[in-house]
């Protein structure tokens, strides 16, 4: 059954994709020029799991199209070390799917109180995360009910990318074709299935990028844990 929902839910993303860009878009932008204006001298990103590797992502989209650094958080630090970093006017971007994860919500409330600028991006705009940041994102992907998350992980990757292309001062125009790129994928199913039937009794499975694509790769072996026997490892990195 959760494979059923699963697949229904994999098949939504195009429309997902559509909506961010055509209802997403002025939340993004109007919290993107409120950041800009307050000039942060660094990005840090909070995350778990797979929201983590979307994070990953978003590091990499920093770097490379703002003149800024970024890093990633670690939440133990100030839930269970009881660290209070310098964190004055550092962009600190929560990304979680649900936004009920203490691990996360505390970070940023610590955060804000210590001169943050804190975005939060999840799936629900009436959640802990969301109530703790200055400014939220919805990745508006509507409910999801499939243990290993979908359409979330990509909806969170297009929010994150705009949402640094109007940091930029740039109109998102590249993700433009992604819906309909995303359809053209998912009607090459049967495709893929079959090139999937000669990797059904493996035992590992190594996936592998580098830059933009390691965020991807490492959630691809999230997934191939959680949805089957295999061991899954993800190489390469920077």
């Amino acid at each position: 059954m959760n494979g059923e929902i699963m697949a229904a839910e994999i098949r939504e993303q195009p429309d997902v994709l559509a909506r961010i860009r055509r209802e997403g878009w002025p939340a993004i932008r109007q919290a993107a020029a409120a950041v800009r204006r307050r000039e942060p001298r660094f990005v840090v990103f909070v995350a778990r799991g797979t929201s983590d590797h979307a994070a990953l992502y978003g590091k990499y989209l920093v770097e490379t199209r703002l003149p800024l650094a970024a890093g990633s958080a670690s939440p133990s630090t100030m839930t269970v070390y009881g660290a209070r970093p310098d964190l004055r006017d550092v962009l600190m971007v929560a990304v979680s799917q649900s936004g009920v994860s203490p691990d996360i919500v505390e970070p940023v409330t610590q955060a804000r109180a210590a001169g943050a600028i804190t975005v939060a991006m999840t799936n629900s705009a009436a959640s802990p995360l969301a109530a703790a940041a200055e400014f939220h994102l919805d990745v508006l992907a509507g409910p999801e009910r499939a243990v290993a998350a979908t359409k979330t992980y990509t909806a969170e990757l297009l929010t994150l990318f705009l949402f640094i292309e109007a940091l930029a001062g740039r109109d998102g125009a590249e993700a433009a074709v992604l819906p309909e790129r995303a359809r053209e994928i998912l009607a090459r199913g049967e495709e893929t299935a079959a090139l999937a039937v000669r990797y059904r009794f493996a035992e590992q499975l190594v996936t592998t990028a580098r830059g933009y694509n390691y965020a991807t790769a490492r959630e691809a072996a999230l997934k191939l844990m959680e949805t089957s026997y295999l061991v899954a490892y993800a190489f390469a990195g920077a």
